[in-house]
C-alpha cells in the first residue's frame, strides 16, 4: 500500500502580486498608450497627405483633442478609481482603443478624424492611461512607490523601442489603413483576456496588504496606513493647495512638450534630412534610453527627493530641444533623443510621485484627473502651434525653442513642492 505524502506548502506566494500589477500596467503602457503615442508622428505625413491636404497643424488639433476629453473626463475617472475599480476602466479603456483603431481604417475626411480621435482615442487614452495605472500601482505600494512606479511606466517606453521602424516599415508595405486595422486586433487579443483573469484591484482581495505580507512580518505595524498620506481631499480643498498648483506648473509643460514632440518630431527629422527609416529609429534610440531612464528616475525620487530629480528632468528635456534644432546628421539627432529620453521618462512617475508626497494616495486619482485641467491650456496650444509654424516656415526649429522655453519657467515649480526622501516621507505634514 502506497502512502502519499502531502508536502507542507507555505501560504506566502513566492513573489508579491503587487510586481503583477506592475507588469500589467507595463503591457498596458506598451500597446496602449506607448503605441499610440509613439505611432502618431509615423502616421501624420501619411494622413496629412489624405486627410488635410497636406497641412500638419489640422491633424495636430485632432490630435490635440484627445487632451480635451481626456482632461473632460479624468476628475470623475480619477474619483472613481480612488474609490471603485480601476480593472474595470482598464477594461472600457481597452474596447474604445481597439474600436478606435479600427475606425481609424476607415475615416475618409478631416471631420470623421477628428470624431474618432478626440471621441475614440480620448476615452480609450485616459482609461488605460497613466492614472488608473499609477493608481492601481499606490494601492499595492508604499514604501518603495518612486521603484514600483519607474518600473510600471516602462511599458511605453518599450513601445517606443519597438513600434517607430515596425509601424514605419508597415504603412510603407501596406498602407496607413491595413496598420490601423493590426493595432486593434493586437490590442483586443493581448490585453483583453490579461486584464480579465489577472487585474486585481486592491491588495485586501486576496488577502495581502501594501507592500506586501512579508513586509507586515518583518515590520510589525509597517502596513498601517499613515493618517495624512490616507487623506481624502475634495476639489475645494485642492483647489486651494499651493502644492497642487506648483505641481500643475511642473508637469504642465513637460505634458504639452511630450505631446507636441511625439506628433512632430517623426515630420522633424524627416525636414531636416533623414529617411523615413533612420527617423524611426531616431525615435526608438528616444524611447530607449527612456526605458533605461524610467527606474533610474524612480530610484532617484526615492533617495534625492522630488525636487532634484524634477530638475534634472526639465533640464535634459530643454537641453535636448535646443539640440533638435542644430544637428545635422543622425548621429547628432541621436544623442539629442538620448537627452529628451531621459529627460521625459520621469513625466508619468514623477508625477504620481510628487502628488502623493505632496497631498497624499488617499486621493491620487481626484489629483491627477484635476491636474489634467491645470495642463489642458499647454496641452492644447504646443502641438497646433508647431504645426502652424510649419506650415508657415517649412520647420519646427523655431516651434522646439519655444517648447524648451515652457520646460525652463517649470523649472520654477519644485522650490514649492515637498521633497519626499524615502526617509522623510512617511513622516511629512502634508496639510498647506
Amino acid at each position: 500500500m502506497f502512502t502519499v505524502r502531502i508536502a507542507n506548502i507555505s501560504s506566502k506566494p513566492p513573489v508579491f502580486y503587487g510586481w503583477v500589477i506592475v507588469f500589467i500596467s507595463m503591457l498596458l503602457g506598451f500597446l496602449g498608450t506607448g503605441l499610440y503615442s509613439y505611432s502618431n508622428g509615423v502616421f501624420l505625413p501619411s494622413l496629412a497627405e489624405s486627410l488635410s491636404g497636406g497641412s500638419r497643424m489640422e491633424l495636430a488639433i485632432g490630435f490635440s483633442g484627445v487632451a480635451v476629453i481626456s482632461a473632460i473626463i479624468s476628475p470623475a475617472l480619477g474619483r472613481y478609481v480612488d474609490q471603485r475599480s480601476t480593472r474595470r476602466v482598464m477594461l472600457l479603456g481597452v474596447f474604445a482603443m481597439s474600436t478606435s483603431y479600427l475606425l481609424m481604417s476607415q475615416v475618409q475626411s478631416l471631420w470623421q478624424f477628428y470624431l474618432v480621435v478626440g471621441l475614440g482615442f480620448g476615452l480609450g487614452v485616459s482609461c488605460v492611461g497613466t492614472i488608473p495605472r499609477n493608481r492601481a500601482v499606490i494601492f499595492w505600494f508604499d514604501q518603495w512607490k518612486g521603484r514600483a512606479l519607474g518600473i510600471a511606466v516602462l511599458g511605453a517606453s518599450f513601445s517606443g523601442v519597438v513600434f517607430p521602424p515596425l509601424v514605419n516599415g508597415l504603412i510603407e508595405l501596406y498602407g496607413w489603413r491595413y496598420s490601423y486595422v493590426v493595432f486593434a486586433a493586437g490590442m483586443l487579443l493581448i490585453l483583453l483576456p490579461v486584464l480579465f483573469f489577472f487585474m486585481k484591484d486592491r491588495p485586501e482581495e486576496i488577502g495581502e496588504v501594501r507592500d506586501g505580507r512579508h513586509r507586515v512580518d518583518e515590520q510589525p505595524g509597517a502596513a498601517d496606513d499613515q493618517p495624512d498620506d490616507a487623506k481624502t481631499w475634495s476639489v475645494k480643498e485642492l483647489a486651494k493647495s499651493g502644492y497642487f498648483w506648483s505641481i500643475g506648473g511642473i508637469f504642465g509643460p513637460m505634458a504639452c512638450v511630450y505631446y507636441a514632440v511625439m506628433v512632430h518630431l517623426y515630420g522633424h527629422l524627416v525636414d531636416k534630412g533623414l529617411d523615413g527609416a533612420q527617423a524611426a529609429l531616431v525615435l526608438s534610440n528616444m524611447a530607449l534610453i527612456s526605458l533605461v531612464g524610467k527606474p533610474v528616475i524612480g530610484f532617484l525620487a526615492d533617495f534625492l527627493g522630488a525636487r532634484i530629480t524634477i530638475w534634472i528632468s526639465l533640464l535634459s528635456q530643454a537641453l535636448s530641444l535646443f539640440g533638435f534644432t542644430q544637428a545635422d546628421t543622425y548621429w547628432e539627432f541621436a544623442l539629442a533623443s538620448a537627452a529628451y529620453g531621459f529627460g521625459y521618462s520621469g513625466l508619468s512617475p514623477l508625477k504620481t510621485f510628487a502628488l502623493t508626497t505632496s497631498i497624499g494616495s488617499g486621493s491620487l486619482g481626484i489629483a491627477s484627473g484635476l491636474l489634467r485641467w491645470v495642463e489642458l491650456p499647454l496641452v492644447m496650444l504646443a502641438s497646433p502651434l508647431a504645426g502652424f509654424i510649419h506650415d508657415a516656415t517649412g520647420s519646427y526649429n523655431n516651434a522646439f525653442l519655444i517648447l524648451a522655453s515652457f520646460l525652463i519657467l517649470g523649472c520654477i515649480g519644485p522650490f514649492f513642492i515637498r521633497s519626499g526622501k524615502r526617509k522623510t516621507s512617511a513622516t511629512a505634514s502634508l496639510a498647506k
